[in-house]
């Protein structure tokens, strides 16, 4: 199963072979865009359902992009699911799923969908979804509007309907709040809760309206309630102290510090507090802080591992705890401990794309053999994580500028900024500047005029760059660059 699919197939599971309506949720975010890591969110399937062979048949089927063979294998599971949504929308739904997004690809099995099944309401709710995902408000709300009015009517499986009443509240709460009307958002919520009070959607939903009204203990009320359901779930303090610190304000910076010492001391031995506290340590500049709560997650989690060595929330959580020590690594130029880390993660988990690209990243600062290894680990990262990862080519591009390789360098990181559309991290914006700046210096003395015009550029991008105060591995060198491009 490819890189793209995996976490697909991992949260349809529970859904899929629980009651088999395949309807979403909610994320904590107001436009549904959620968070991968298990310790943000606590959602790591630990221990998930057994999955009907033919529905995991028809998924593998749709991971290849044999959809005429998937649809063929869901319409056979349905002939025994009477609660399953039709087998277009069950395609639809999981191509609205995957990353990187595909719209054109879930409009056009929607279009499918509602030729076939012009009185499902489902088709409408996933556009809306869709929509909301994309920012497009009003579209979601009228999408909304829609798939209401249909599920008024709807003479399907009562229990579809049901489900997909709570999922069109959601989505309504999620376009109230986003309109600024909380208190109306609240209400909505509060009618999903009175028929679904575990609904974990409206729960982060709740949660994270309280918060941006700086309900503070609301939003803390609505977590712990997520956490009755998910006793994984992340510690609602930590939580708090993680989204007070992405505010950038005086007053987040003042109340994340809060709430994190609050979280550690409710749970000092939970390793997801400590590798959320690790992250946190990292975001405001204090690397070796933020290694000392890594290294005890690790040893919390491999203490836990000797225990359960087959608990899928822990092994997500080990690996997740080493990449961020390596990554922590990478901060302090401590390349050696960081290869180790990533090598951890490596030993069990071999295509893990956070590993290989941070080795490529620790082996191409030392010495020669493991430069080459570096651009080993480059490749086989474009190669397998290429179509999906444009980080790979940002990657790729620092470890052939440190190899002196500037024209490959540069090739990359035009590939980068296609697939982002021109966006990048701050060290990438450093590996360009940087580049650039080699370029220029390799140019011919009667080129005196373009090497001046290219350093210009790279004084320009290093500079805004500088502007974030955010850290990055790479914020000394920047800093180095702009002072020698500023002479």
């Amino acid at each position: 199963m490819t890189h793209r699919f995996s976490k697909l197939f991992a949260s349809l599971c529970g859904v899929a072979a629980s009651s088999f309506l395949l309807v979403g949720s909610a994320n904590a975010d107001l436009t549904a865009a959620g968070e991968d890591s298990p310790a943000a969110t606590g959602t790591t399937a630990a221990a998930q359902p057994e999955v009907d062979p033919e529905l995991k048949a028809a998924f593998e089927d749709f991971t290849a992009l044999k959809f005429e063979d998937a649809i063929a294998k869901l319409d056979k599971v349905r002939g025994t699911k009477p609660d399953m949504a039709p087998s277009q929308l069950v395609l639809a739904s999981w191509l609205a799923q995957v990353q990187p997004p595909q719209p054109q690809a879930v409009r056009q099995a929607i279009e499918v969908a509602v030729t076939k099944h012009s009185d499902d309401p489902e088709a409408y709710v996933i556009l809306a979804e869709l929509n909301l995902q994309n920012s497009c408000v009003t579209e979601a709300e009228t999408l909304f509007e829609k798939g209401a009015a249909l599920n008024t009517k709807f003479t399907g499986s009562e229990k579809r309907k049901g489900e997909i009443q709570k999922r069109i509240l959601i989505g309504q709460a999620q376009v109230q709040a986003l309109r600024g009307k909380n208190d109306e958002a609240k209400a909505t919520l509060g009618s999903v809760l009175k028929l679904d009070a575990k609904n974990i959607g409206a729960l982060n939903l709740l949660a994270l309206i309280s918060f941006n009204t700086e309900d503070y203990a609301s939003a803390i009320a609505a977590y712990n309630k997520v956490r009755e359901i998910e006793p994984n779930a992340l510690l609602p303090e930590a939580r708090i102290a993680m989204m007070c610190q992405q505010k950038n304000t005086d007053e987040g910076k003042k109340l994340d510090a809060q709430y994190m010492k609050e979280a550690i001391g409710k749970a000092e031995t939970d390793p997801q507090v400590r590798i959320v506290a690790a992250r946190w340590s990292l975001m405001i500049g204090k690397a070796k802080q933020a290694g000392q709560q890594a290294d005890f997650a690790i040893q919390i989690l491999t203490k836990q591992k000797a225990e359960k060595a087959d608990d899928a929330f822990i092994n997500a959580l080990f690996l997740e705890a080493n990449i961020l020590r390596g990554n922590i690594a990478l901060f302090e130029k401590d390349y050696a401990a960081a290869e180790k880390f990533f090598n951890v993660i490596l030993a069990e988990s071999p295509s893990n794309f956070a590993a290989t690209n941070g080795l490529a990243l620790a082996l191409c600062e030392q010495d020669a053999a493991k430069q080459k290894k570096a651009v080993e680990f480059a490749q086989v990262n474009i190669d397998r994580f290429g179509q999906q990862q444009p980080q790979v080519f940002a990657t790729a591009a620092w470890v052939m500028h440190k190899m002196g390789r500037y024209q490959e360098a540069a090739q990359l990181l035009q590939r980068h900024l296609q697939m982002t559309n021109g966006n990048m991290s701050s060290d990438t914006a450093y590996c360009l500047a940087a580049n650039m700046n080699a370029m220029a210096e390799a140019l011919p003395a009667e080129n005196a005029e373009q090497k001046a015009n290219v350093k210009k550029q790279a004084l320009e991008i290093i500079s805004k760059t500088l502007e974030n105060e955010a850290p990055f591995t790479k914020r000394s060198e920047a800093e180095a660059l702009k002072a020698e491009l500023s002479k």
